[in-house]
């Protein structure tokens, strides 16, 4: 979005955001709802690696570096383009990961504040440490990653209309790279469950997906009921789907994907169809009723089915 020869801001490439745009607004006319991802780990200018290459968003010690401000003047310039747009919700960072906390704490603020500055009032999903993982996120990830739970609890929204963004995998090493399912569902969720209840906090388990095996069927089927027993979870959407991941082994895009004709039909479909039918509630108010208002609306879509 932001070419390299003019640095992260509000330049954008707009060939590019053309293209975008004109995605966006297809699928939010049809009553769809789009969750805008910059899909980066908060790094910038050097793609070749990822999710480990480029310099760290807001690391003073780096000279390349974008500064926090750039990162709020893009979500700032960003927001502004689709402010008038309901359907759409601002996943303002993917999986940050071995960078001090107190850093991801600071640049959520600046990202947050910008797109409030800027009038979009619509639902902002806020990422934490370890590729912002749910199962660890009571966790020390790294020498310099103090746990979420103990940091960002310090962040701010004039709306209120937040929702923390994270991620789960079940596979031994939790990198959503390995057919088996290793982990006990939903057991490595309970601790950030009860920390969500403890503070009244919401949650979006944006990305999650498993191998294609009975053991796996079992976990993620726990995991959705999980979260639908929870009111602290909003909602969910399962990695992944689209034309171009060809025969990748998590993909459930309809008659081309590996788990297209199981995990889907087996798994996710049948929890799906619970909530129906689809509603749309508009933007929400500043205050909690708001934010599960909004996410109301997005039931069946991005499989959200709030309790009551």
């Amino acid at each position: 979005m932001c070419p390299l020869e003019t640095g992260l801001g509000s330049t954008f490439n707009e060939t590019y955001f053309s293209e975008f745009q004109t995605a966006v607004n297809y699928i939010t006319a049809q009553g769809g709802y789009v969750i805008l991802d910059a899909h980066n780990y908060m790094r910038y200018n050097d793609p070749s690696s990822q999710p480990s290459s480029g310099s760290i968003i807001g690391n003073t010690n780096d000279t390349k570096a974008a500064t926090t401000q750039n990162l709020a003047t893009f979500w700032s310039a960003l927001s502004t383009r689709f402010i008038t747009n309901p359907n759409v919700i601002f996943g303002i960072m993917n999986e940050p990961h071995d960078m001090p906390t107190s850093l991801i704490l600071a640049n959520n603020q600046a990202m947050i504040n910008a797109i409030r500055a800027a009038g979009a009032r619509q639902l902002i999903l806020v990422p934490g440490n370890g590729f912002t993982g749910a199962q660890r996120w009571l966790n020390k990830t790294c020498t310099t990653c103090d746990p979420n739970a103990d940091v960002l609890t310090a962040i701010t929204d004039p709306m209120s209309n937040f929702a923390f963004d994270m991620h789960l995998y079940f596979d031994n090493d939790t990198s959503g790279t390995h057919e088996e399912c290793t982990s006990a569902a939903p057991a490595n969720i309970l601790p950030v469950t009860s920390w969500l209840r403890e503070h009244n906090y919401t949650a979006l388990l944006s990305e999650f997906g498993a191998g294609s095996n009975a053991a796996c069927f079992a976990t993620v089927n726990a995991t959705l009921t999980h979260l639908e027993q929870n009111k602290e979870f909003i909602g969910w959407t399962y990695w992944s789907a689209g034309p171009l991941w060809g025969d990748y082994f998590l993909s459930v895009e309809p008659g081309k994907g590996k788990q297209s004709n199981s995990t889907w039909p087996l798994v996710l479909e049948p929890h799906v169809r619970q909530y129906q039918p689809m509603m749309k509630c508009g933007v929400s108010t500043n205050s909690r009723e708001g934010i599960e208002g909004v996410v109301r609306s997005v039931e069946g879509c991005l499989g959200l089915r709030l309790p009551g």
